[in-house]
């Protein structure tokens, strides 16, 4: 098949993450692929010694301009079938498509309900012809809020992870003492993260288990109060921004994903592969990742009081931590494999361009 990828977010993350395992899978396998990406974006500056990148993803919603380009590299390179990355996608590049007659696949990763009325309508249900939920709580958030979407036309495919990858990757160098036991917290830093509640929950940690230290590496709209925060804190360090997430994984002892809701909890799973147990909240996507009690713990969404718990009772029981972790390895295997993940956007992608 001739491929078509869009990808206009500029900041490199998960999103980017799959695209790029997506786009060497398929190349691999003989796929033509040519990717569409934000002007000046990190997805253009890795990928482009590997693929043909067009730096024209870029614009207002339904942009004449930006229509007109990307219709211009549709009708070039003339492909089977169109995968957007991101809702922007669908605004830019889906009107492209549909007036040339090509069938797109549209990747959601939020697990967020649609609105319901004519503009969301047009664009979910008219310019996509098929669906991709990172998780089924993101299907099942699309399907309870726009009925008039196809059950049968969104598929979930959870995200592939490149374990061997995480694995390969050398532990990081964090600002902690020699055995302590290591939390760590990686995301961008909002308070949808859960951020907050992990702050509001450490000093009961470290009340319960002095040897315990906390490490949080992202960037955000919150970054300036989680520095100052972290500042007056015992056992605490902020990181800033990092990209070797891989590493730092390989650091800790535990992940720590307090988040209200996710799309998938791409950094949970991750940990998983990285043989790190996580304790998360039981909300939206991570129950479909972590079993209570089997890969890690869950607690409630939003109670500092049950994560400061739930991370104490980890920190003193390095036997139970080595359990979960072992078996959250064997759970990326099996389920989060980046080989079944290709083969799953494959037969969606195929199916759509022959009208299956």
């Amino acid at each position: 098949m001739r491929i078509l990828f869009s990808n206009s977010s500029f900041n490199w993350g998960g999103v980017h993450l799959i695209t790029d395992l997506l786009a060497t899978g398929l190349d691999a396998r003989g796929h033509q692929i040519l990717i569409l990406c934000r002007p000046g974006s990190v997805l253009q500056a890795r990928l482009q010694e590997r693929f043909e990148c067009v730096s024209i993803a870029k614009g207002m919603d339904f942009s004449p301009l930006a229509v007109a380009r990307i219709a211009y590299e549709i009708n070039r390179f003339r492909p089977d079938v169109v995968l957007s990355l991101m809702d922007k996608d669908l605004r830019l590049t889906g009107p492209a498509a549909r007036i040339l007659g090509v069938p797109l696949v549209s990747r959601r990763a939020n697990d967020r309900p649609l609105r319901d009325g004519p503009y969301h309508r047009f664009v979910y249900g008219t310019l996509a012809t098929a669906h991709v939920a990172n998780s089924a709580a993101t299907r099942r958030s699309m399907l309870d809020s726009a009925p008039w979407l196809r059950p049968d036309r969104v598929r979930v495919i959870y995200n592939g992870i490149d374990a061997a990858a995480i694995a390969a990757a050398p532990p990081a160098g964090l600002p902690v003492p020699a055995h302590s036991t290591t939390v760590g917290f990686i995301a961008r830093l909002e308070t949808r993260k859960g951020v907050l509640d992990l702050l509001d929950a450490w000093p009961a940690v470290v009340a319960a288990q002095p040897k315990a230290h906390l490490v949080i590496a992202g960037r955000g709209p919150l970054e300036q109060e989680v520095a100052r925060r972290v500042l007056q804190m015992v056992n605490a360090h902020f990181l800033g921004y990092r990209s070797d997430v891989a590493n730092i994984l390989n650091s800790v002892d535990i992940l720590a994903m307090p988040s209200h809701w996710e799309g998938f909890g791409l950094v949970a799973a991750e940990a998983m592969a990285a043989g790190t147990p996580v304790v998360a909240a039981n909300a939206s996507s991570l129950p479909e990742l972590i079993d209570d009690g089997v890969e890690g713990i869950l607690v409630p969404p939003r109670d500092p009081g049950a994560l400061a718990d739930a991370i104490a009772r980890l920190v003193r029981d390095p036997a139970l931590r080595t359990a979960m972790g072992d078996r959250g390895r064997e759970r990326v295997h099996r389920q989060f494999a980046v080989a079944r993940m290709i083969d799953d956007y494959e037969e969606i992608l195929r199916a759509t361009a022959t009208g299956g």
